[in-house]
């Protein structure tokens, strides 16, 4: 088998690296991605001692996903064997909120594989996964910066953490505030990416942003007119009720058929905070989530046609508090459960961009 993936509740971390030590006796890891709850005190190092001779990434997490099951307070690990990764490069940038230049951080990532045209001759089996740090805030840019130094692909999300725990992000054996771990992977078999939102178009009137401050991820005016004033129109509601709406009526960028949602947060300094930012002149239509476990289903469905060596889902926390509202838990996890699957819920999602209120899926075949 050339993925395995574990589900793990330890009395701490070096626990849970011994159980995974245990479950993956006969099988030598390229690269074990991870997802850990905020709970457990530094599983990277557990990890990296464990496993001395792979390269480890992951996240924290506020709530995991693993098959079929759904919890909190475990670590979730996908472990890849030659057989489905061949080779892995795997970089930190720190300090991501100044804004660093990336171009020769790719430059010697592609170097790893032979260089950009070595890279490019066999496109269809590299894929980058990028992690983040959360609370840096600077996913807008950096995914603008990196879109610029290379053409390969980047998807992944932003670290979460349960209530009191700490936003991290690992790397072989360290963590990470305020840092981007990118992971460049050549796959055996190739790989897919599909995107889900269950969102869809409420209102097809088009707003502009005229006046935001995108650093801080603060929406003021659509159409030269308060935000809030012109969401709640939009919307038909008054506004000292927009609040209630901010979740089951994101905005969107659209973009033919595909959509990409932000989602405000909460009134704040004469505007309205977002958990992705707007810049100015962007357009957008209001939107309202639909039924998230038939748009996954119909998603993976078209997606996966066939049995896939693994599955990573970078699962917004907007949707998992959803479909725990929903009472959907079972059903949702159900559908990756028919896979060899880990995700987590995140802090924003990256697909082209930061997005969030939305799934993005890697798939190795």
């Amino acid at each position: 088998m050339a993925i395995k993936t574990l589900s793990i509740k330890g009395t701490d971390s070096r626990d849970v690296a011994r159980q995974a030590r245990e479950a993956l006796a006969d099988f030598q890891p390229k690269l074990i991605l991870f997802f850990a709850s905020s709970d457990y005190a530094g599983p990277e190092a557990a990890l990296k001692e464990a496993f001395p001779d792979s390269e480890i990434i992951g996240s924290s997490s506020h709530s995991e996903y693993c098959d079929a099951a759904y919890t909190s307070g475990s670590v979730s690990i996908m472990a890849m064997d030659a057989g489905s990764v061949e080779d892995v490069c795997v970089q930190v940038v720190e300090n991501i909120g100044a804004e660093p230049e990336l171009r020769s951080v790719l430059n010697g990532m592609h170097g790893h594989f032979g260089g950009v045209d070595a890279v490019l001759a066999d496109y269809d089996r590299y894929v980058g996964v990028v992690l983040f740090e959360s609370s840096a805030k600077a996913e807008e840019v950096f995914m603008d910066r990196l879109g610029m130094a290379t053409d390969l692909l980047f998807v992944g999300g932003s670290s979460s953490a349960a209530e009191g725990g700490q936003s991290l992000v690992y790397a072989n054996g360290r963590s990470y505030t305020g840092a981007a771990v990118l992971a460049i992977l050549k796959t055996v078999n190739g790989y897919g990416v599909l995107k889900t939102q269950s969102a869809h178009i409420f209102s097809e009137r088009k707003l502009t942003v005229t006046k935001s401050d995108l650093r801080n991820r603060i929406l003021y005016e659509f159409d030269h007119r308060p935000c809030g004033e012109v969401y709640a129109e939009v919307l038909g509601i008054g506004q000292d009720e927009i609040q209630n709406y901010f979740v089951c009526n994101p905005l969107g960028v659209v973009a033919g058929e595909e959509i990409f949602v932000r989602t405000f947060n909460q009134i704040q300094d004469g505007g309205i905070t977002l958990h992705c930012g707007l810049p100015e002149g962007t357009e957008i239509n209001v939107l309202k989530i639909g039924n998230i476990v038939d748009d996954t289903r119909k998603a993976l469905d078209e997606a996966i046609p066939g049995q896939p060596a693994g599955v990573i889902n970078f699962n917004c926390l907007y949707r998992t508090l959803e479909i725990l509202n929903e009472n959907q838990v079972e059903p949702y996890c159900a559908l990756f459960g028919r896979y060899p699957s880990i995700g987590f819920s995140t802090n924003g999602e990256a697909f082209l961009g930061h997005i969030n209120e939305t799934s993005t899926v890697l798939v190795i075949k």
